[in-house]
């Protein structure tokens, strides 16, 4: 039971990202935005979300940044955004990108870096940065949501202010990294390397497949007004989508298993550990889909970190 304690605290507590478990992730997507890459992405996303519209033209790749920028010409806003649908649907893993918004103090600047499941497939949502309207306009302030489809029925993650995040430098003066960890059993996100937001229910997480979005659009709850300064801008550079290598159909039973010896780690079946000890001074990570168990002793040295995670009876691939 102690065990069983200490890994559930771990596990709530910590996030696993490709620096501290380098043996399970491999890079799949790396998007440096030195050119426009018309392979992985949509100049003009497939709909529109609120009061903007959307041109091509306001979609540009330079020097390493994607800048979406957002005009108003006579009562309209027109307005720049990107996204993957058609071309790239993105599952469990490890996601990043640096991010600068609009500037600080103009109302109505609403989007970010959101994913969704696309047509045909119900509505299934995450969204890992989404300042809104008078967020923006405060600069310190963004939200975090899921939305799951199952049966016909939609269930949303949180409600209020339990998803909004505050306290942090203005979003809009320097690039800031944002992550997100997608599992079958949870979502974490991550705010330059910190964990701030975590769903550890499985029923909000979805299963679908995902495209990818980054938009700039313009809130219909939270408008602009006469302070609002057009044109305005968003910017993203260094998107990576790491995904975790996996082994699903074979699991591990061993006697006095050689963590150091073992150079690549992949999700297992199950992992089934007797008389077992992690090396001195070191961080190990193991995952299962189905079970994880310790017959035995099982030791832990002082100075090392062991973390044990099971992804709910589901492969993340």
């Amino acid at each position: 039971m102690l065990i069983v304690t200490l890994l559930l605290i771990i596990f709530a507590l910590h996030s696993q990202t490709p620096s501290e478990d380098p043996k399970h992730y491999v890079l799949d997507t790396y998007e440096d935005f030195n050119s426009f890459n018309s392979n992985l992405w949509n100049k003009v996303p497939h709909s529109t979300w609120g009061l903007e519209t959307y041109n091509a033209n306001n979609a540009t790749v330079s020097g390493g940044v994607l800048t979406l920028k957002c005009e108003k010409v006579g009562n309209s806003y027109i307005s720049g955004g990107i996204d993957t649908q058609g071309k790239r649907y993105f599952s469990y893993g490890y996601f990043e990108i640096e991010i600068k918004t609009p500037a600080s103090g103009n109302r109505g600047p609403w989007g970010g870096w959101w994913m969704f499941s696309g047509a045909g497939e119900g509505w299934n949502e995450i969204d890992m940065f989404e300042p809104g309207g008078m967020d923006n306009y405060h600069g310190t302030q963004f939200h975090s949501n899921a939305h799951v489809r199952r049966n016909g029925i939609i269930s949303s993650w949180g409600n209020g202010d339990n998803n909004k995040f505050t306290g942090y430098p203005n979003l809009s003066a320097n690039f800031n990294k944002f992550a997100l960890i997608w599992t079958p059993q949870y979502i974490q996100v991550l705010f330059n390397g910190n964990f701030v937001f975590q769903i550890l229910e499985s029923k909000y997480v979805s299963s679908y497949p995902m495209c990818m979005m980054l938009t700039f659009q313009i809130s219909k709850d939270e408008p602009p007004n006469a302070s609002t300064t057009f044109p305005l801008y968003w910017q993203f550079k260094n998107f990576k989508y790491y995904r975790l290598k996996t082994d699903c159909a074979n699991g591990i039973t061993q006697t006095n298993i050689n963590f150091a010896g073992r150079s690549d780690y992949k999700v297992q079946k199950f992992y089934s550990l007797t008389n077992t000890t992690v090396p001195n001074n070191s961080n190990v990570v193991i995952r299962a889909t189905d079970y994880i168990e310790f017959k035995g002793e099982f030791t832990v040295p002082l100075g090392s970190t062991f973390t044990a995670t099971t992804h709910c009876n589901t492969c993340p691939n």
